[in-house]
């Protein structure tokens, strides 16, 4: 008789794998913490010189090769935000292009503690679901953030 636990620990081990490596060939892969304090959600300016500059965005990191998700979501918000994360869930994943194929994974994150200093962006903001509207957003994080 086949052991059931087995069965869906090796069902989940392949749901995980699949989250990050689906539809990946040719793709690059990032990550992004979707954080809610009060009502509001951690938005971050584009910083000027990059890509996209002055968009907002979810804090988002690409990963490097053969780097797990988490590792880079930690990453993003530790060298970035100088904050320690305590808590990240899977919430959803969207594949887009600019030019290339793109597929970004979105955690929700909590937060150890409030952050200090940014570094790699131009601002942050706290800001109500309902009034994202008035920021300029990558399209990604929009879909993200109303599904």
């Amino acid at each position: 008789m086949y052991d059931i636990c087995r069965f869906i620990k090796k069902i989940k081990e392949m749901q995980e794998k699949n989250f990050e490596a689906c539809s990946m060939r040719g793709k690059m892969l990032a990550v992004c913490g979707i954080v809610k304090k009060n009502g509001r959600i951690l938005m971050c300016k584009r910083a000027a010189g990059v890509p996209f500059q002055g968009y907002w965005e979810l804090p988002t990191e690409i990963l490097e090769e053969d780097e797990p998700a988490e590792n880079a979501l930690e990453r993003v918000f530790f060298e970035r935000l100088t904050a320690k994360t305590r808590f990240l869930q899977r919430v959803g994943a969207v594949d887009f292009s600019y030019g290339e194929g793109y597929r970004i994974l979105a955690y929700g994150v909590e937060l150890e503690k409030n952050f200090i200093h940014i570094y790699g962006y131009d601002d942050f903001r706290w800001v109500k679901p309902c009034h994202l509207r008035t920021l300029r957003v990558l399209e990604p994080h929009v879909t993200l953030l109303t599904r």
